[in-house]
């Protein structure tokens, strides 16, 4: 694994931009005494999502314009699926797998709306894990954070290695993250594909809210055209016109791999919404035709602003909606990636 200061430090760029009142250093220190339990992957509570029970990642909006299923049951690919931070605290490091109404939170939110993106093709599984706190992003000068990262990164690893033990049989897998879940991502590439035999059964990697630099990995590539296979991509959204707040100062900014999510390619030309096959609103069961245009500006993709209910409020850095504003848009693409691997993988 990769990680160490520098690599936290790129990664605190994305989390700096969220709240600038978010700004919150961990006032704890990281011992042993105060590490929360280790999960055993043993026991099904310790997944958010299985494909053989019903769960969050089963979720399919209530929407009659555009007519999705759960297509679990039959689905050929795997899809290993890393949430976000939804952990704030300023007194722990780490989350608690026993935390019901952290849990919950979870479900509800980065299961619901983005994992839920790969049910039509995949089957979807979404261990728990012991995430470092968003706090620990801002107390990077703190030798703990790299410690409650890499804590949360080791059960990733051993969600990981159960799942390849006990679920996968074989089958190809889709390695899909959001923020803290794509620092984690890239990490699982290094570790088990990026030039090992387990490449081979990358259909591909959604790495989404964080930075992903030209350098991050020796084989496996950028995509460069919806419905490849083998590579992975990656954007950060934000509205048309603004910048990212504090600005990212770094002399390899020109370095990080940003995807226009509405052509998955690297194109830097205005892509229309009606590009945009739909959105998935807050309430996850409303689809937004045309939701939204994009538009590579810089490292980041703009996008116009959402004809939604209190769109006026929206604010510029849509850091938690990289998923639903183009969710139907990468369902589709998804699924074309599943049957173009599997097509040249008889």
């Amino acid at each position: 694994m990769i990680s160490g200061p520098k690599a936290l430090v790129t990664i605190a760029f994305a989390y700096s931009l969220l709240s600038a009142c978010a700004y919150m250093p961990v006032k704890a220190t990281f011992t042993e005494a105060e590490i929360p339990a280790a999960p055993d992957f043993a026991n099904p509570d310790l997944w958010s999502a299985l494909p053989t029970r019903h769960d969050s990642a089963d979720h399919i909006p209530n929407d009659n314009i555009f007519p999705v299923v759960d297509g679990q049951a039959d689905a050929a690919v795997d899809v290993f699926f890393i949430y976000p931070t939804q952990f704030f605290s300023r007194s722990e490091w780490n989350a608690s797998l026993d935390d019901k109404k952290l849990n919950a939170t979870i479900d509800a939110r980065a299961i619901t709306h983005q994992a839920s993106v790969f049910n039509g093709s995949c089957r979807v599984y979404v261990p728990r894990y012991r995430q470092a706190t968003f706090n620990a992003y801002f107390s990077l000068t703190n030798p703990d954070a790299k410690k409650a990262f890499e804590l949360a990164y080791s059960d990733i690893k051993a969600a990981f290695e159960y799942y390849l033990e006990h679920y996968n049989n074989g089958r190809p897998i889709i390695i899909a993250g959001h923020s803290q879940g794509t620092t984690h991502a890239k990490w699982l590439l290094r570790d088990y594909f990026d030039g090992k035999p387990l490449e081979d059964k990358l259909v591909a990697a959604y790495l989404i809210g964080m930075p992903v630099y030209e350098n991050d990995f020796t084989q496996i590539a950028p995509c460069d055209s919806a419905g490849q296979t083998g590579c992975y991509v990656s954007w950060r959204s934000y509205l048309e016109g603004s910048e990212q707040k504090p600005k990212l100062i770094a002399a390899d900014r020109d370095k990080i791999v940003v995807h226009n999510p509405l052509t998955f390619s690297r194109t830097t030309d205005f892509i229309s919404s009606d590009h945009n096959i739909g959105g998935l609103d807050r309430d996850a069961n409303t689809l937004i035709p045309n939701a939204c245009s994009a538009q590579i500006h810089e490292d980041i993709v703009w996008v116009s602003r959402p004809d939604i209910r209190g769109k006026a409020f929206i604010p510029e850095n849509l850091h938690p909606a990289d998923y639903n504003l183009y969710w139907l848009t990468i369902r589709n693409n998804v699924q074309m990636q599943v049957n173009n691997y599997l097509q040249t993988h008889k």
